[in-house]
């Protein structure tokens, strides 16, 4: 088994806890996995950015899915009142995304309702115990992750399947009007 294997591995475990944990109460609220990452971002965005508003490009280009995808999830939160849609003044054809009180609210709601479930999930004899040590053992392997690997969705090689090649194609001069200069012994190609 390749190192990356075993480091993937090792982490499936926490991403089916952090399911586990957090499925009933999305359920209640209507959300799906995309759209709490889609508030998430958002309000992380929100409280460290001087733009304060997170982009749908944004959300595509870390993710990877395809736009219908993320338009779907960012109008589904705008339609819930957790988020608030905007058009991007520099570039009308961005949509930004800024949370709304209620999309805090809502978040907070889902974490906090996750929280006491693992909590009351785990046996009270040394439950403080387990819980600093795990969550010691996460922040640090955060801190490694995000530290000097900077592994990141914003890493623009995570998505390239093949080199970008230049077209070799030469456009040819043109005459005014929009017509073409072609060698008068040139004939047009059907």
């Amino acid at each position: 088994m390749k190192t990356q294997e075993r480091f993937v591995r090792t982490m499936m475990p926490m991403g089916n806890l952090f399911l586990l944990l957090t499925l009933p109460e999305l359920r209640r609220q209507g959300m799906t996995y995309l759209s709490l990452y889609t508030l998430e971002r958002a309000i992380e965005v929100a409280g460290r950015s001087s733009v304060d508003r997170y982009s749908g490009y944004w959300l595509r280009r870390e993710i990877g899915l395809e736009d219908y995808e993320t338009s779907r999830a960012c109008s589904l939160l705008a339609k819930a009142g957790l988020v608030k849609i905007s058009k991007d003044p520099e570039d009308r054809r961005v949509r930004l995304l800024t949370p709304t009180a209620l999309g805090l609210r809502i978040h907070s709601k889902i974490l906090s309702t996750a929280a006491n479930r693992l909590w009351d999930s785990i046996p009270p004899p040394g439950r403080i115990r387990r819980v600093t040590q795990t969550t010691k053992s996460l922040q640090h392997a955060n801190s490694i992750l995000l530290g000097s690997l900077q592994l990141s969705f914003f890493d623009t090689d995570l998505f390239d399947k093949e080199p970008k090649r230049k077209s070799s194609r030469k456009r040819s001069q043109t005459l005014g009007r929009g017509t073409s200069a072609r060698k008068p012994s040139q004939k047009k190609k059907l």
